[in-house]
């Protein structure tokens, strides 16, 4: 049965768009910026373990459920993946087509790996301290709400399409 956690991942990006909007209009985005980028990225990483989930199931993969947090080696499975499952489409489409299709992969890539160098484990938005108990410096001069708007537009167009599209691939080959 192929996964489908849309409550969950909707529910973050849902929650990060509502706090956005509201730090944005209240001015209040020095103390708000922290759950903000949380909230999306949990949303960033709980998509790409479904894609990544659905994706295995659908190539017969057993490799086991990935517990880590970094959304660039997240990304690189499921790129992998995705081509893997591209690869028999390719003989169908034009070379235009196929490389519109490895230009949105590589922009998504370029989007996620921006996103991650604000938190690449999952720590930094989520504690004050490390796990040694050291503080957690963060350049939050280098985080413009609006721009972040913007990205995760982008990185929720993507990931959402992919998401629907790995789940409806492991559907259909199921049903069959």
């Amino acid at each position: 049965m192929p996964h489908n956690w849309v409550l969950y991942t909707g529910g973050y990006k849902e929650a990060g768009d509502l706090l956005l909007q509201h730090a944005l209009r209240a001015g209040k985005q020095h103390i708000l910026v922290y759950p903000i980028i949380f909230l999306y990225r949990h949303y960033i990483e709980l998509q790409l373990k479904e894609i990544i989930m659905n994706n295995r199931s659908y190539l017969g993969k057993s490799e086991v459920f990935p517990k880590y947090h970094n959304i660039d080696r997240l990304w690189e499975i499921c790129k992998q993946d995705l081509m893997e499952i591209d690869k028999p489409l390719v003989e169908q489409l034009s070379q235009k087509q196929y490389e519109e299709i490895l230009g949105q992969y590589d922009a998504l890539g370029k989007d996620l790996s921006q996103f991650s160098q604000w938190d690449p484990d999952s720590q930094h938005f989520r504690y004050p301290i490390d796990t040694k108990g050291n503080p957690i410096v963060l350049d939050l001069h280098s985080i413009n709400l609006k721009e972040l708007e913007e990205l995760m537009h982008r990185i929720s167009g993507l990931l959402d399409g992919i998401g629907l599209g790995a789940y409806e691939y492991l559907a259909a080959k199921q049903e069959m």
